[in-house]
């Protein structure tokens, strides 16, 4: 798949994405960083962009991590299902 470029805005900041993935799937994903980012803005105003940026990302990072080893545990249990009973 060839490389185009997306550009999209978070925090009222344009960035361009070089990728291959699909337009729809970028833009989903700019559109839940701005959540997550106005999500935890709106509990500390205080907070510097920069921040924000960081613990949005430790937030992120943290749930990613955990949904590994869910995924992980939900793997070796279908592994050890196959075989169990094989098909």
């Amino acid at each position: 798949m060839e490389k185009k470029s997306i550009t999209v805005s978070i925090k009222g900041q344009e960035y361009t994405i070089r990728t291959d993935s699909d337009e729809d799937h970028v833009r989903t994903v700019a559109g839940v960083v701005n959540e997550r980012l106005d999500f935890l803005g709106r509990k500390s105003q205080t907070i510097s962009t920069v921040n924000l940026m960081v613990l949005t990302l430790m937030n992120v990072t943290s749930e990613y991590l955990q949904l590994k080893v869910e995924l992980d545990s939900m793997l070796d249990r279908l592994e050890e299902l196959n075989r169990r009973f094989p098909a």
